[in-house]
């Protein structure tokens, strides 16, 4: 009788360890969907969105592009060129990302402007592969903080650019930064966000002569519209 209560015990426990693994096994977080290339056109701000992250109105819209730019001849600098424009291909490379969106807003739609918006997401076919890509950006940036760039189009100089220091967290980098041209100075500031498989790509300029944080505003409302 001893012997039988014993084993008794010892198989109620056994099921009990058993029950205990199995609802272990079942809660589980199962990973985050990846973000599909159809699904980047929704994710990014409408007008009525951009004109309120940028606090105005009248915010016009260039017809979005699925390409990275070039502009390697006029920057080589890699660490800088990552940060002075966005989507570029010097930077991001030619594999490894597997489709880009990317706009172009302004108010007024003209030189002139008073605000400009580039707004664009990029997907990779893994978490990994974006957060890698994360990481590799936050070691460029790094490289180009509180300094100026000199850029000579047609043997003729740019106005002047200078970045500002470097912001970074898990999942953010965001930098201010001022450029120059015909109408004057412009404070703007650069966003990049890894949110699951995509990389958020943000510039946000104003001529309101202030360091604001408005791409990193519209940067965290696109990763917020990006499907979970």
């Amino acid at each position: 009788p001893v012997m039988r209560f014993i084993a008794t015990v010892f198989a109620v426990a056994t099921t009990l360890t058993l029950a205990a693994c199995a609802n272990q096994t079942t809660s589980s977080p199962k990973p985050p969907e990846l973000v599909p290339a159809n699904a980047l056109d929704a994710s990014l701000l409408t007008l009525g969105e951009v004109d309120s992250a940028m606090g105005t109105t009248g915010m016009v819209a260039h017809p979005r592009v699925d390409a990275m730019s070039d502009h390697r001849n006029l920057l080589p600098n890699l660490n800088c060129l990552g940060i002075w424009q966005v989507n570029e291909a010097g930077v991001y490379g030619k594999d490894g990302w597997v489709a880009l969106r990317q706009e172009l807003l302004r108010s007024p739609d003209t030189d002139a402007w008073q605000n400009l918006v580039v707004q664009s997401v990029v997907n990779y076919p893994s978490t990994d592969a974006a957060r890698d890509f994360f990481t590799q950006s936050a070691d460029r940036w790094s490289k180009c903080t509180d300094h100026n760039v000199n850029i000579t189009l047609n043997d003729q100089p740019l106005p002047k650019w200078r970045s500002g220091a470097l912001t970074k967290t898990d999942t953010e980098l965001a930098i201010p930064f001022t450029r120059g041209d015909a109408i004057g100075v412009a404070s703007c500031q650069r966003v990049l966000k890894v949110e699951n498989n995509v990389i958020v790509d943000v510039q946000a300029c104003t001529r309101d002569a202030t360091t604001g944080t408005k791409a990193a505003t519209v940067a965290d409302q696109i990763a917020a519209k990006l499907p979970r």
